[in-house]
């Protein structure tokens, strides 16, 4: 902590009388001088560790795979159901109060953006571009957008969607993420995304995806981070034991497959969480300046070597720099997609920095400069800004670097898009939700 001034010091060490008139004159009282805040301290990259707890995951996806027929990404995206807009088409009220003008943007339809039929049910939080899944930035011929929605908890509690955007077309379709277990007479079913994730849990917030090779990261708030396959995309409408039209059902009921009225579901393959399991952060956005770090969001780093997966927490301000929140490196095995473990098994964080500002609802980073985005409340800018580590490696502490820059209302996870040099986001709010660019 930076001291006060000793008036001891300023005073009688002092051996120019003017000065000391001065200094008497300006400085009445040692308690005139406010305290400087404390700095940040390095995080403890302990606190970072996740287990697989995969378990036979990938043999219920597999049972699913031999009932139910399977459609690729690019086949989704042909036969996507709705109707989205870009370029000058596109506008929002979100928009408005930027410093720069999007460099590209999509706006999803009335219904989803909300400004039809009120819909505040599905709140999109996390992106992610064809750009993290693969290095030539492309899917066979396209190059597709991801962004994640949570239900709110209307009944029945639906999880986590993924709509799957084509730009080219402007067109894009809903998938429904769900969890696979047997059921109590022995086939394979699936449930909606939650946590806990059996019984009455509430949706997974999904505050942050990452597309990487054929598998989608999506963060659990207080578990840690799951993986779907894009390998394993079910199609409801055109299996012979499939309905895509009662919207109150779910998994399979007397033989017959259900996705609340989806057409697609995607099951979760495997499953990265902290030792404790689910973990009871302190409510109202509060954290702690150590223990388990909350994961709100995440990203992808090409620029190292290997890729990196970048986590970070969300934190109100409580007016201390170690309670601004977190952020960490995981590294990842670019030949499988996969998480790389340590030796034991154990996937480990390899950096960790404290964040310089609360409130912070996405980051990403590349060639070793970050950049985090911020809310301001649903009629606010938020903000985009780059932050830089003392530390290239181990703990350490961002520190902001270059201006504030005001960008649209109600920004979140953050992904960005090498070669054409821009971080993308998307905003939550019901009437002001968009999907768009500005440069890095």
């Amino acid at each position: 902590m930076f001291a006060v001034v000793d008036p001891e010091e300023t005073l009688v060490g002092r051996r120019n009388l003017v000065a000391v008139a001065i200094s008497a004159a300006v400085v009445t009282t040692p308690s005139a001088l406010p305290a400087a805040a404390a700095p940040a301290d390095a995080p403890n990259l302990a606190d970072f560790v996740l287990n697989n707890t995969s378990s036979d995951l990938q043999s219920r996806v597999d049972q699913l795979d031999g009932q139910l027929p399977k459609l690729g990404v690019q086949n989704i995206l042909e036969q996507a159901n709705r109707q989205g807009s870009t370029g000058d088409a596109c506008t929002s009220p979100a928009l408005d109060p930027m410093q720069e003008p999007a460099l590209r943007k999509f706006c999803f339809n009335d219904q989803d953006t909300g400004t039809v039929g009120g819909n505040v049910e599905w709140m999109p939080q996390g992106v992610t571009t064809v750009a993290d899944a693969q290095e030539d930035q492309q899917w066979g011929s396209k190059q597709a957008f991801l962004v994640s929605w949570y239900d709110r908890g209307t009944a029945p509690v639906k999880g986590v969607r993924v709509s799957f955007l084509d730009p080219a077309t402007s067109k894009y379709q809903h998938v429904l993420l769900v969890y696979p277990y047997i059921n109590s007479n022995g086939n394979a079913s699936y449930e909606p995304v939650t946590t806990p994730q059996a019984g009455d849990g509430d949706s997974v917030h999904a505050g942050g995806i990452v597309w990487y090779g054929n598998y989608l990261y999506v963060v659990d708030t207080a578990r840690g981070i799951r993986a779907f396959d894009m390998r394993y995309i079910f199609d409801l409408a055109s299996a012979s034991n499939g309905n895509t039209t009662d919207q109150n059902q779910v998994g399979r009921q007397n033989n017959v497959y259900y996705g609340f009225g989806y057409r697609y579901v995607m099951p979760q393959v495997a499953g990265w969480s902290n030792p404790e399991g689910v973990v009871d952060h302190p409510g109202n956005y509060q954290c702690t300046a150590g223990g388990r770090q909350r994961y709100s969001y995440v990203s992808l780093d090409r620029s190292t070597t290997p890729d990196t997966l970048l986590t970070g927490e969300y934190c109100a301000d409580q007016g201390d720099a170690n309670l601004n929140g977190r952020v960490a490196r995981w590294n990842l095995d670019g030949a499988t997609g996969l998480p790389s473990p340590d030796a034991d098994g154990v996937w480990r964080a390899k950096s960790a920095y404290r964040l310089p500002k609360p409130r912070v609802q996405g980051a990403t980073a590349t060639e070793g400069r970050w950049y985090l985005s911020t809310s301001n409340g649903e009629n606010n800018a938020g903000s985009m800004q780059a932050a830089v580590p003392d530390n290239p490696t181990g703990a350490g502490v961002l520190t902001v670097d270059g201006p504030n820059r005001a960008v649209a209302i109600g920004v979140e996870d953050l992904s960005y898009w090498p070669g054409r040099n821009e971080l993308w986001t998307v905003t939550e709010h019901p009437g002001k939700r968009v999907l768009y660019a500005v440069p890095r």
